[in-house]
């Protein structure tokens, strides 16, 4: 059986109002009544996250900035790797296109160059916001997280430029259709869950994962049961053709194949 159980957030465990439903809540507190340990990894921000663990009610780790940060649940920092500085530059200074928005995650911040109001919407309920900065002209060292946001179309060229120069020194991932994600390229939410329960002495076997996006590949790859969203992109749906599917986030799909799996 499955000791811990690792879900993503966006698409996944949150529904389309970004927020955890009413059932969602109550099943994941009957199964850490359990014994069962749950696990949040997300390409979102630690301080964002912080916010959402409060909502939900349980004491948890968590695994942010699609594993650059690892936190355990008394909010210590247990790992932490960050994009080199000369590649933060390459990023900054040379890989724009038109209509691209560019953001960064560094330290306790999320810093933009010009106001996004429309990204604020996927955090209701924190605190946690962006701040206008010249991007250019910010430090360069501990950033966690570069991320580009806009048309897929336009993403999808940004991502072909940066995997032609970075090559495998980066991962360049989608999180979303209209969100590249870019991280260390040691840094996937995989990397972080195996290294976790290498802490916990937990074999990856009796690992369960819920996730959406190509960011969450890795991890639904390497544990004993990943399991993808009906709402899934089409890249990780292509990526992983045997895995089990179940309903989509605004159907509560993780919680009801958690609870027919665990008898609840």
């Amino acid at each position: 059986m499955y000791n811990v159980i690792v879900s993503d957030l966006d698409g996944t465990l949150l529904n389309s109002h970004h927020q955890v439903s009413d059932y969602t809540r109550e099943v994941l507190h009957q199964l850490v009544a359990r014994d069962i340990e749950f696990i949040v990894a997300t390409g979102r921000h630690y301080v964002d996250v912080r916010s959402i663990r409060d909502k939900l009610g349980l004491n948890v780790s968590l695994i942010t900035s699609n594993g650059a940060m690892v936190h355990n649940p008394n909010d210590k920092l247990i790992y932490n790797q960050t994009i080199p500085a000369e590649m933060v530059e390459d990023l900054v200074g040379r890989f724009r296109l038109p209509g691209v928005h560019l953001n960064m995650y560094r330290g306790e911040h999320w810093l933009v160059e010009e106001e996004m109001p429309g990204m604020l919407d996927f955090s209701p309920d924190s605190d946690f916001r962006y701040r206008l900065t010249d991007l250019r002209a910010t430090a360069k060292q501990g950033v966690e997280k570069v991320f580009y946001v806009g048309d897929h179309q336009q993403l999808l060229k940004v991502e072909e430029l940066l995997l032609a120069h970075f090559g495998d020194r980066l991962n360049v991932t989608f999180s979303l259709p209209q969100c590249l994600e870019v991280m260390h390229g040691e840094v996937n939410k995989g990397s972080a869950v195996a290294s976790l329960m290498g802490l916990k002495g937990v074999p990856l076997q009796r690992v369960i994962a819920f996730g959406d996006g190509m960011n969450d590949y890795e991890m639904l790859s390497g544990v004993g049961r990943g399991v993808v969203m009906a709402n899934a992109h089409s890249r990780l749906r292509d990526a992983l053709p045997r895995h089990e599917r179940t309903q989509s986030s605004d159907e509560d799909g993780v919680a009801r194949y958690l609870a027919r799996v665990f008898e609840l």
